[in-house]
């Protein structure tokens, strides 16, 4: 038989895959700036900030996320309406985004406009205005934006799993403020927040295009060696406590159960990020509107595409210290149970009786994925950013494909044995949720008797 998924095929995604230099630098203050030359006419700017709602308290959560709408209603030295006239004579835009653990500010303009570019970037640590008219107006667009995410169900499953995993710790807070606490933030609460959190040290600066090193590194100097913050008094990190357990919230007039199922797994640091990468995209990935699941060739499509599901997706939630692995999915309320069981038996088979075709087709999807993190200037920066915060370096496509290429059977059975097997899942699920397995029995299911 023909074997469609033989290691050797997949050398294809690094043939005639150009390259390029990554340089990196670290300024006198701390921030750290790394530059990927490429050939291209745009130049993408990424600036990272370490912060987020892990390093917020129960009275102050959401202040990260406050900051970053503040951040376009202009600065001290460049008001909003300067702000959106230099972007538009440019050919430039901003976008931002807030996690847990991490801020990004991301810009994309024409490469001979990267000066103006860093500049922008530097305004966002050192030249915020709180103007009280503008904390006015982001307090009502975060509540918008609040009750958009409300109303998402996959969002909310997903704050749940957190709020049930991270049980007590500062990874269970949400990104986005609640009310109580958006009601208290002003100029000060941000000010004080700024100098805790926006050290030179927590920041990195990140460019790829078609821009030279230098100009980069010259203008980052410039800009950014001048900030200088207040040191810190606390840690950068607290230990956030596991819990296996559920939260589930019972809405019978949802037409579909949301459903996340997650086990505890180590996060960026841990020499086994990549075995666990490669063991989620073992599982594969489907919904409704692909069709042809009977015939694919991931157990679990198979198994979704007879009418347990909409649509199911593995994720690796990683941070630096601790990550969540699991599934999501979609389902009617009277097969809930069906799916759930069928992710189980998958664990049980990763732990005991992996085949080499099933790992060796994860690899190949896994090389896919990793292919197209890096694809373009604007996720190549992302990505350069990204692991500059968390590892100072930066792991090229072939070293990840290298990674990926070292992964076995026998390494997917330790990590199974070693996160998966005998150990406490935590579920969270939102809408007609009265034929989800009770917690007790899922638990059961987490190891096997044979005799």
């Amino acid at each position: 038989m023909f074997n469609l998924f033989r290691r050797s095929t997949c050398t294809f995604l690094l043939q005639n895959v150009r390259h390029y230099e990554t340089y990196t630098s670290v300024l006198k203050n701390g921030v750290r700036v790394a530059v990927e030359e490429t050939i291209s006419p745009l130049v993408c700017l990424s600036l990272f900030i370490q912060t987020g709602s892990r390093f917020e308290t129960a009275e102050n959560n959401g202040i990260s996320h406050f900051i970053e709408h503040m951040a376009f209603k202009g600065f001290v030295s460049m008001k909003k309406k300067q702000l959106e006239e230099c972007l538009q004579s440019i050919g430039g835009h901003i976008t931002a985004r807030t996690t847990r653990e991490y801020q990004s500010f991301s810009a994309l303009a024409p490469a001979r406009y990267s000066a103006q570019l860093v500049y922008i970037m530097s305004l966002i640590v050192t030249n915020i205005e709180f103007a009280h008219c503008d904390i006015q107006e982001v307090k009502k667009d975060i509540i918008m934006q609040l009750k958009d995410r409300e109303a998402s169900p996959e969002h909310v499953t997903f704050d749940y799993l957190h709020q049930a995993a991270f049980q007590e710790t500062p990874l269970a807070y949400n990104v986005i403020a609640p009310l109580t606490n958006l009601e208290n933030f002003d100029e000060n609460e941000a000010c004080s927040f700024l100098k805790q959190r926006y050290h030179p040290e927590n920041i990195v600066l990140a460019a790829s295009g078609g821009v030279a090193k230098m100009d980069i590194m010259s203008e980052a100097q410039k800009r950014l060696s001048h900030v200088v913050m207040e040191p810190s008094s606390s840690g950068a990190y607290d230990a956030c406590r596991y819990t296996g357990s559920s939260l589930v919230l019972r809405d019978d007039s949802m037409p579909f159960a949301h459903v996340a199922v997650a086990v505890e797994v180590p996060g960026y640091e841990d020499p086994d990020y990549w075995p666990l990468f490669a063991a989620s995209c073992i599982l594969g990935v489907w919904e409704r509107s692909q069709g042809g699941g009977e015939t694919n060739g991931f157990m679990l499509s198979r198994a979704a595409a007879s009418g347990l599901c909409e649509l199911y997706e593995p994720f690796y939630i990683a941070y630096r210290d601790i990550g969540l692995w699991a599934v999501y999915y979609v389902a009617e309320r009277n097969v809930l149970d069906g799916l759930l069981h069928n992710v189980q038996h998958q664990w049980m088979t990763f732990c005991t009786s992996v085949t080499d075709v099933e790992v060796q087709r994860g690899i190949n999807y896994a090389k896919l994925k990793l292919s197209k993190e890096v694809e373009g200037c604007v996720r190549s920066c992302y990505d350069l950013g990204l692991q500059i915060l968390y590892n100072c370096a930066r792991a090229s496509l072939s070293d990840k494909h290298k990674e990926m290429s070292l992964v076995n059977v026998d390494t997917i059975k330790r990590i199974g044995q070693k996160y998966i097997y005998d150990k406490c899942p935590v579920i969270s699920a939102v809408g007609p949720t009265e034929c989800l397995t009770d917690y007790s029995r899922i638990r059961s299911e987490m190891y096997w008797l044979r005799y």
